[in-house]
């Protein structure tokens, strides 16, 4: 559970799940006060975030020699439907058979395969 609270201030958002707090707003130029990541900015944070945990987890349960793991994700537009482009990039001494394996564990982890699954939001006012 996670609960969003917005005040008069346009559009700084407190978000927190019981433990942890985080400010979500948008940028000054679309009238926001720029406090922190905007939401579709904090949705590919999350993606990431979690690419780069799964393949810290597989890399260190493997025993790879990989020091730092960076992963970048944009936003982007493909045929008319919305795409996620991840760069990986893996500082350590893999083989391209490795690399590749990386790829595919990226696509495993929960938060893609929340985002590539059917999914539907159900909203109730109170």
């Amino acid at each position: 559970m996670v609960k969003a609270t917005i005040n008069k201030e346009h559009y700084a958002c407190l978000v927190t799940n019981g433990s942890h707090e985080v400010i979500i707003d948008e940028p000054l130029e679309l009238g926001g006060t720029d406090k922190g990541f905007a939401p579709k900015g904090l949705l590919m944070a999350s993606l990431a975030s979690c690419v780069a945990i799964t393949l810290r987890m597989y890399v260190d349960r493997k025993g790879w020699a990989v020091d730092k793991i960076e992963v970048e994700v944009n936003m982007g537009i493909e045929n008319a439907e919305n795409i996620f482009l991840e760069e990986i990039t893996c500082t350590g001494d893999l083989t391209d058979e490795q690399k590749q394996r990386l790829e595919d564990i990226a696509a495993k982890c929960p938060v893609s395969k929340i985002l590539t699954a059917g999914n539907e939001v159900r909203s109730k006012v109170l």
